[in-house]
């Protein structure tokens, strides 16, 4: 015998703790005649601009190339410091010709934790059909939710776009979103980027956002450690002369549109940047999906918190599929304790949601009398409550 005593056995799951958010995995992919690597349609998994720059895909690979693929991964992480980015590069020239590929759609049915993607042209592509782009994209994502893949959204490079652009809210597309952002100080560097839209912007201030944050924020919930104790968080970056003013992606300058003309490029989904009167730095107007503005997924923060709570909720309640439950051996229903015991399960990454101040409130019942077998599924009834986003403030103010 042993002079053990007391033995103490380490619990687990005391401080409900979970596993590390993928929230800010994002992947950006980038049309280039001259790869210079060989991994073209493989994804590269970087975790700062410098993994890029040890490829050689560096400032000087811009310059060369005359394309944008360095910037985009550098206001990535600029933005994003503690993202992920998965980086593609293609040979495919348009979104519709990669999307469309069965090699990318198994590529990313194998990199599930990505929750956007960007895509860069890189070029003026001759009678590109944008709708037919988008279309292509929703149609992706699609393809990929009917395999339990929860892509929240992408972001296209709408090119030399200017305040006349039609109207994407006509479409069914709504978790498509076009950027047509653009800093002038990028696009004066060389004619081939006179036209770009900054992608790599958008990728990065989605990432450093809670999935509930609405994209054009002034502030922002958590800030990354070199920026925390100020008040607001712009694309603004005035030591590297980024963003201090914006263009649309055809050069039209954001402060010679009129307010009308700044709400329909809104109202007909598109992402620009802009500044408030009086107000220093550079912010986005939001994030606008191609459909109707009347559907509740018509922004990317809605489409962000339904896949979030949607993922939760399915896995949460997987370990339990084709499991034993006792039944009333009256009505042959399951027993209400069967009900109460699976209600909690489903419900515990909702309460996560709640505790991360991600969603306002939650609710899953499960209806009472049903008989489940292999050929009835178990109704499951949940909705969450989104927090409140305030676009405008209207102030009385009055002399006394």
């Amino acid at each position: 015998m042993s002079f053990e005593g007391v033995t103490i056995n380490k619990g687990q799951g005391g401080l409900n703790r979970t596993e590390t958010s993928t929230d800010a995995v994002m992947a950006l992919v980038v049309f280039v005649s001259d790869p210079l690597t060989n991994n073209l349609n493989e994804v590269i998994e970087l975790t700062s601009s410098a993994a890029a720059e040890a490829l050689g895909l560096d400032e000087a690979y811009d310059a060369n190339e005359a394309v944008l693929l360095h910037h985009h991964v550098s206001e990535f992480f600029r933005l994003a410091p503690n993202g992920t980015l998965k980086l593609v590069l293609t040979d495919k020239e348009t979104a519709k010709e990669f999307f469309e590929t069965a090699l990318i759609k198994a590529l990313f049915r194998a990199h599930t934790d990505t929750k956007r993607i960007g895509f860069v042209y890189n070029a003026d592509v001759l009678a590109l059909d944008l709708d037919e782009e988008i279309n292509a994209c929703q149609l992706f994502i699609n393809d990929l939710f009917a395999d339990k893949i929860y892509l929240n959204g992408i972001y296209l490079e709408g090119r030399n776009l200017g305040k006349a652009a039609i109207n994407r809210r006509t479409l069914t597309a709504g978790k498509v979103s076009v950027v047509i952002a653009q800093d002038p100080a990028i696009a004066a560097l060389d004619a081939a980027y006179s036209h770009y839209a900054a992608v790599g912007s958008i990728l990065g201030m989605r990432a450093v956002r809670k999935v509930n944050e609405n994209l054009g924020s002034v502030d922002i919930i958590v800030k990354p450690n070199a920026r925390k104790g100020e008040i607001t968080y712009p694309l603004t970056d005035k030591l590297r002369s980024l963003w201090l003013s914006a263009s649309l992606s055809d050069g039209t300058p954001v402060s010679s549109l009129t307010d009308i003309e700044k709400k329909t490029l809104t109202a007909n989904a598109y992402i620009y940047a802009g500044n408030f009167q009086g107000f220093a730095g550079v912010y986005l107007n939001g994030e606008p999906t191609c459909i109707a503005i009347s559907s509740d997924y018509s922004t990317g923060e809605n489409n962000g918190v339904w896949d979030k709570a949607a993922l939760g909720i399915r896995n949460a309640l997987l370990p339990k599929v084709r499991g034993w439950f006792q039944r009333n051996p009256t009505t042959g229903a399951l027993k209400d304790t069967a009900i109460t015991d699976l209600e909690n399960i489903g419900k515990k990454p909702l309460q996560t949601m709640l505790v991360a101040a991600e969603i306002s409130g939650y609710d899953l019942v499960i209806p009472g009398g049903q008989n489940p077998n292999d050929q009835t599924p178990l109704i499951v009834k949940a909705e969450v409550t989104l927090g409140a986003i305030v676009h405008i403030f209207e102030v009385d103010l009055s002399l006394n």
